[in-house]
């Protein structure tokens, strides 16, 4: 067997080179070892450096398309111009830092989700954890990804934008109303609805909370002309159908039904679903195909333009289609009644959202790099772990600002902050989108583009959360490996079948219930317990030895001692207000309480993985034959 050229300016790894293929009985055929594109092992340095430079691209253009996603920019929109310190602070506290940790377990123990955290039998379940809400999220990401596929349908088909026009409860469009009024007679302005049986009067709320101003159209001066659809809706959710782009979001594309139900599938979406889920099959058969096997963090680095070309085409369209007064503009800039805990905690979770923590990819990415690094520790892990923060930060911002300048354009519910009180909802981004690109010459090719890259992002984490998923099942259960194809055909149709509630008449309250229980509980709650796990490895002296040198801390410990110190009581302190945001939430209680079990399932998976590890060491072993 040839020497392996060590690479220059590293160290050796607790589970060195050599050893890797004693690891794991499937190390050599299936992990990240041949990666098509990023092989450079039997050539020499600078090739290595071009296998490593697109794996870390790689990992890049996932970060880059979660940062388009409504549950981004939805917490910018509800908290106000605090919303982005709170990110920034969070991003430097507890992403970046999660992140880096998460990467060099990848690497310090060459391994994925399912076996990183085998040297702690108690916290084996972690793997199953991260794996079963990768798996929640793809089905949530491909029923998104449908509805935003069906915009372009409808955009690029129609020779009428569909929002920009009304429709009844039997779909028979009509034209919207105008209403003129002026700025003041909006900055007090409550929605009531009456029962005409009972007499009883309310307010009903529009979905947001302060800074996020929808429906309108025109503005003269200090004086509004508002489309209105005459649709109305009796119960707290969905938001509200008047102004033609929520009519059309609520009541055409996903026909929200007027009491919470799953009375009747929705068709349309539902076979744009199916498409989605046929197309990630697709996808999965062709890098069979074309390489052998499935790749676990094969990506091709040309995704991370995507984003970027995407959010710019954004903030053109939301500069060209605002037409707010100045008292408008100022309200970016006015703090006013804003929930300052909520926003601190959802600014958290979002900035571990766009680093893709808890999720299990991370820990791939760096068994990869281990691979490249020739078991050594990668020495440019801390300058790649900072560069990649500060670029998914600015596309984060940049997304957040130019969703904020389409809300400023959107006019109609000024100052009715004591009116908004939903919590965890995030699909009201949509139609808002769809309000913001109705406008100007170009509107169906702007349409097109805008939701065309919403639906391309939201398919891309998809598919990599599902080969996540599979990756940690294969470690887990090596003997899968030889039936992989088949394997996968079952995960893509029990997939299928889940996300099958979403596309009824009463799904979308569903999806939001579920995106909100993973996203903002059960995110933070896995990399709680995960920071647990590697508190726990740090009192190995050689676990500190080498994360030093792979932080450059050398010389001085203060700075990873300080981490551990406080990290896990944010995370904690975090989860907590995710806990009571959720309690507080809008959204259907039934379809908060279906749910609850993903969240539980993600939740129990560690201590019944403990205790089947706890039987299987208290289990005498069977005798051997002499």
């Amino acid at each position: 067997m040839a020497q392996r050229i060590p690479h220059r300016n590293s160290m050796d790894t607790i589970l060195t080179f050599d050893n890797r293929d004693n690891q794991s009985e499937w190390s050599v055929e299936w992990s990240t070892s041949n990666v098509p594109g990023m092989d450079m092992a039997a050539g020499t340095a600078p090739r290595r450096d071009r296998g490593r430079r697109r794996l870390r691209l790689s990992a890049l253009a996932l970060s880059s398309c979660l940062t388009m996603h409504c549950r981004v920019v939805g917490p910018a929109l509800t908290t106000g111009l605090l919303y982005y310190l709170f990110l920034v602070a969070a991003v430097v506290v507890l992403a970046n830092p999660m992140r880096h940790f998460e990467v060099y377990l990848g690497q310090w123990s060459i391994s994925g989700p399912g076996r990183a955290f085998r040297v702690i039998p108690m916290l084996d379940g972690i793997g199953l954890a991260m794996c079963i809400t990768s798996i929640v999220r793809a089905i949530n990401y491909c029923t998104m990804a449908a509805i935003t596929m069906l915009y372009v349908v409808y955009s690029a088909s129609d020779s009428k934008l569909p929002f920009t026009y009304c429709r009844n409860w039997d779909l028979i469009p009509y034209k919207p109303t105008i209403e003129n009024t002026s700025v003041y007679a909006l900055s007090g302005r409550r929605f009531m609805e009456c029962n005409e049986n009972s007499k009883i009067c309310r307010y009903t709320t529009v979905g947001l909370r302060f800074h996020a101003w929808r429906g309108g159209g025109s503005s003269k001066g200090m004086k509004f002309e508002l489309l209105k659809c005459n649709e109305t809706y009796p119960g707290p959710y969905p938001f509200f159908y008047s102004p033609p782009p929520y009519n059309y979001f609520y009541l055409e594309l996903v026909r929200m039904p007027l009491t919470y139900h799953f009375g009747a599938f929705n068709i349309p979406l539902l076979i744009c679903l199916s498409c989605m889920w046929v197309f990630m099959w697709c996808l999965m058969i062709a890098e069979r195909v074309t390489h052998g096997r499935l790749a676990w963090n094969n990506l091709y680095p040309w995704v991370v333009v995507v984003p970027w070309i995407w959010v710019v085409c954004l903030a053109v369209v939301a500069s060209m289609t605002v037409s707010a007064p100045k008292r408008a503009i100022k309200q970016i800039f006015k703090l006013g009644k804003i929930d300052i805990f909520s926003g601190l905690t959802d600014a958290f979770v979002v900035s571990l959202y766009i680093h893709s923590a808890g999720s299990g990819t991370e820990i791939i990415h760096g068994k990869g790099l281990n691979h490249y690094a020739s078991g050594h520790i990668d020495p440019l892990l801390n300058s790649d772990n900072v560069w990649h923060s500060g670029i998914v930060l600015a596309l984060t911002v940049l997304h957040a600002a130019a969703a904020t300048v389409c809300a400023v354009g959107d006019v109609s519910h000024l100052d009715v902050a004591n009116v908004y009180n939903t919590r965890g909802s995030i699909m009201w981004v949509i139609p808002m989108y769809s309000k913001c690109t109705a406008q100007g010459n170009y509107s169906h090719t702007m349409s097109s583009i805008i939701f065309a890259g919403l639906s391309f992002s939201y398919i891309v984490v998809a598919y990599m959360l599902i080969k996540t998923a599979l990756h940690t099942i294969f470690e887990y259960k090596v003997k899968l490996v030889f039936v992989e194809q088949q394997f996968v055909l079952a995960m893509i149709c029990s997939c299928f079948l889940l996300s099958l509630p979403y596309a009824t008449t009463g799904g979308l309250a569903l999806l939001e219930s579920v995106d909100s229980m993973i996203t903002g509980v059960a995110l933070p709650a896995v990399c709680l317990i995960e920071l647990v796990a590697l508190v726990y490895l740090y009192r190995s002296p050689d676990f500190r030895s080498d994360l030093n040198i792979a932080t450059e801390e050398n010389t001085c410990n203060s700075r990873i001692n300080t981490s551990w110190t406080f990290i896990p009581v944010v995370v904690f302190v975090v989860l907590i207000g995710q806990i009571i945001s959720a309690s507080q939430t809008e959204l259907p209680s039934l379809a908060m309480y279906i749910a609850l079990a993903p969240l539980l399932a993600a939740a129990l998976a560690v201590p019944l993985r403990a205790l089947h590890n706890a039987i299987a060491f208290m289990r005498p072993a069977p005798r051997r034959g002499v």
